[in-house]
């Protein structure tokens, strides 16, 4: 794998646990600073701006708070979620602005790290959005670009949470055959091809796509709900 692919990947998994740990409403508060820059942006409009709030606004009503699930024996089941990873952010020339944008907010508000990895023609709207991302306060590991030409290597590479497409059906079949070929475990692959009216982006539960549901217990049924009798055959005993 090229040196350059190797090292955004590394500096990816790196930051991703600390990104993950820090909580969905920190996230959230970020990326509703990064729409305010982007609003700034007289090139962008406001439609990115207003889809990347309206990511924030749906994504919390779902992952914002852990759920207490039902403990039929007694014990204590709080449900909540984390990101997959390292996600690559990837889209076809025409594809709009806003598509992008609910892409890497969904994916960030997940708790994911993303690489994105656009045409050499929204080369320099892959830099602005860097910058604007690194002006509202989102660390530089946590967002990064890489060469599209180096799409293959990052789509190839295990460690790899998934793809987040917007584009064409061509060109997503052959993603789809690309992660399907790949070693190591499946990867989840995103797609918008409704470039009009962006269905699948749009979708209330769309984040659910980014993340990964789990389950905290904490059980003592077993010596009758009473702590303390845990410690007995402990020790002397």
């Amino acid at each position: 794998m090229n040196e350059q692919i190797s090292s955004i990947i590394k500096q990816a998994h790196a930051k991703w646990e600390e990104w993950n740990e820090l909580g969905c409403g920190v996230r959230g508060e970020l990326i509703l600073r990064w729409a305010d820059e982007t609003a700034q942006q007289a090139s962008f409009g406001l439609m990115p701006a207003k889809m990347a709030r309206y990511q924030v606004r749906q994504g919390l009503a779902l992952i914002g708070e852990e759920k207490l699930m039902p403990g039929p024996t007694g014990e204590s089941n709080e449900l909540y979620a984390t990101g997959r990873g390292v996600f690559i952010i990837h889209c076809s020339a025409d594809a709009p602005l806003s598509a992008l944008v609910g892409m890497i907010s969904t994916a960030l508000l997940a708790g994911n790290c993303i690489i994105l990895a656009l045409p050499q023609e929204l080369q320099e709207i892959s830099q602005k959005l860097q910058s604007t991302l690194i002006v509202a306060g989102f660390p530089k590991s946590v967002v990064q670009a890489a060469p599209l030409n180096s799409m293959d290597q990052l789509i190839t590479e295990p460690s790899t949470a998934g793809v987040a497409y917007a584009g064409h059906s061509t060109e997503s079949l052959k993603l789809n055959r690309q992660l399907a070929d790949r070693e190591g475990l499946l990867a989840q692959l995103i797609l918008e091809t409704q470039l009009t009216s962006l269905s699948t982006i749009t979708d209330s539960y769309f984040i659910l796509r980014f993340i990964t549901e789990k389950t905290r217990t904490i059980n003592v049924t077993a010596v009758g709900g009473n702590a303390a009798l845990l410690e007995l055959g402990c020790g002397d005993h």
